[in-house]
This record gives C-alpha cells, structure tokens and sequence, in this order.
C-alpha cells in the first residue's frame, strides 16, 4: 500500500461504507417512472458525487450501474467474509485503478465475484478518474442455465473450456472467490455503452437491457472458451522498424480524421506496400486500418458530444461525416443512442 501513502486519503471501516450504501439505497428515486424496479441511489455525499442504478430484470439478471467520482481516495478496512445469492461480473469500463482483496483491477477489465467473498484487511478506491462500471448479478442456476450445465453436471464434458476456478465457481465451492481478472474486449464495450445509455423506458427499455446482458454474458462466454482453448500459432515477429511505420500510420489517421488518405497513399506515406500495411495493421493492432478509423472518429465524436459546444452536424464534419444521416446512424449503431440524445 506504500504506493498510496502521499495521495490524500479517507480511512472508513468497510461496514460503515455498506451502511452508508443500504441508507441510500432506501432513499433510492426512481430512474424510469414507467419501471419500480429501476431505481438510483446517490453516492455518500462525504465521499463521493454521483450514483448508483439498480435495475431488476425480468429474466432473474439484475444489473447496477456505477458512474460516480471520489473526492479522495478510500481506503476501506476490515471486510468481514460474506455468503451472497447472486454471483456478480464486474465490468470496469473507467480507467480508474483499484484494489479488491489481494488483485489490482484498472480499467477495462472484468471478472466473476463468486457466491461467497472472504474477509481481507482493506480494499483502496481511487479517485484519479470518474468510476464508470457495469455489474451483472445473476443466481448460479441460472448461469449454469445459460452455459447449458445443470446442478448435478459436475465434470462433464460441457465445462471443459472453462479455467479450473471458474469450473468450481459454477459448481458452487465456497473456497473460489472469484476468476481471473480478464480484459474487456471491443464488442464487449460496445455492448456495456450501450446498456449504460439504453434510449428506452419500460418494457421496450426491459426487453433491450434483458438482451444485452445476455449479449454481454455470450461475449464472456466466448472470451473463456478463446482463453482455454489449445493456443493458435503467433503471427510472425515483424522487423521493429515495420512496427514503426504501423504506429506512424495509425498516427497519421488520427491526425487526418475528417480527411484521411487513401489506403495506398498512407501505405506510401509510411514506406509499405499496401499489403504489408493491412495485414501488419490487424496483428498490430486487432483491426483493419478503415475499422480503427471508424471507430475513432466515432469516440471522437462522444467526446465532442459530452462536451457540448458544437452542433451535432458540426462535429460529425469534425469526424469526417458529410452525411448527418450516415453518423447518426453509424453512432447510434456503437452507442446505443442518437447523437443528440449523447448530447443532451
């Protein structure tokens, strides 16, 4: 913990933090006034602006969502061992870093809290950048229903593409806490924005959430087997000065958004034949060089939205959209919202 010791801190007892929580949580308004189940919970005003968003779901998910910012960083103390019904995946899509029992957790990672977390001396919540998290919290059967498992399955063949803690976690051993911390992967993201800025209210607002969640577990599921599956051979280690060329290639396009080159004048701008640069771009950086470019110019545009001080028309100018229509839908595809709704 020395690393912390010059940072401006607050000491609570971890039970006083739960507290504070479960009184706010009784206070909780509404967030969907079509929806009781949908509620949120302001942070503790001492520690924290923002809130908290609990969202009961039809099918047996109930999901929270985090977005809130410490005024300082918290060290929480003496977390006794508690049971729980639901197991919880935790997806910290903030580059805030943390501690949670003995792992270091920084953003855009996930993992699986088990039915059963033990006690540990403290856990510290930084308050370098705003908290932005999706929680799913669902019952094991219902997991080991999704999965295609049932109570009794034990070792068969269904589960041999999990790791060895997450074997035990669905087969409900209290000594597993939780699994190995992962990263969340780009459709991953896209699927977690898009729960946190879901456009409807009510049922319509159920059904969406209900399938994204689902979406989002499918995505995990997908991940693991990846992850314990027998390892692909590596793409071939490419010379460093061709690595080079790569990231001033991607430089150039970040530079160039509202007007990029074509793919063979950045190939000769950067000095590679055009099929040194697609194929060394996907290795390099797990994409084609026109799907970084849409993607960028894309989260440059959020961040021109959450900002405020252009038009939408002008900031997809900004991006290189010349067609209001083709970014709003582009936007609304990755987002799960409309531009001016963003924006608003």
């Amino acid at each position: 913990m020395t690393t912390f010791s010059k940072r401006c801190h607050t000491r609570l007892p971890y039970s006083t933090w739960e507290g504070l929580w479960k009184k706010s949580r009784q206070q909780a308004r509404l967030a969907d006034l079509e929806d009781a189940s949908d509620r949120i919970a302001a942070c503790p005003s001492q520690f924290a602006t923002g809130y908290k968003r609990d969202i009961a779901l039809r099918n047996g998910i109930e999901l929270t969502l985090h977005r809130y910012e410490f005024h300082n960083d918290l060290i929480l103390t003496q977390r006794q061992s508690e049971d729980h019904e639901y197991l919880e995946f935790v997806f910290n899509l903030s580059s805030i870093s943390r501690y949670w029992g003995e792992s270091y957790v920084t953003g855009k990672q996930h993992y699986l809290l088990g039915t059963h977390t033990p006690g540990h001396k403290e856990t510290v919540l930084l308050a370098r950048e705003p908290t932005l998290e999706v929680d799913i919290h669902l019952k094991l059967d219902l997991l080991r229903s999704i999965i295609g498992l049932s109570r009794d399955s034990g070792e068969s063949d269904r589960v041999e593409f999990l790791s060895t803690d997450l074997r035990r976690i669905i087969q409900g051993e209290p000594d597993v806490f939780y699994s190995p911390i992962q990263t969340i992967t780009p459709a991953m993201q896209v699927a977690l924005q898009q729960i946190l800025n879901c456009p409807y209210r009510g049922t319509v607002k159920q059904m969406y959430l209900e399938s994204k969640s689902i979406e989002v577990l499918a995505l995990w599921l997908e991940q693991t087997i990846a992850a314990n599956s027998p390892p692909k051979p590596s793409p071939r280690q490419r010379p460093s000065d061709e690595i080079d060329r790569l990231y001033q290639a991607k430089k150039i396009l970040t530079q160039q958004v509202d007007n990029p080159p074509s793919l063979m004048a950045l190939a000769r701008q950067v000095g590679l034949n055009d099929c040194t640069l697609k194929r060394g771009f996907r290795e390099v950086f797990g994409t084609t060089v026109f799907g970084y470019l849409h993607q960028y110019r894309l989260e440059q545009a959020r961040s021109l939205l959450l900002e405020n001080r252009l038009s939408v028309t002008a900031i997809a100018h900004r991006v290189g959209y010349t067609n209001l229509c083709a970014f709003s839908t582009a936007f609304r595809k990755k987002f799960g919202i409309s531009p001016r709704a963003m924006q608003q």
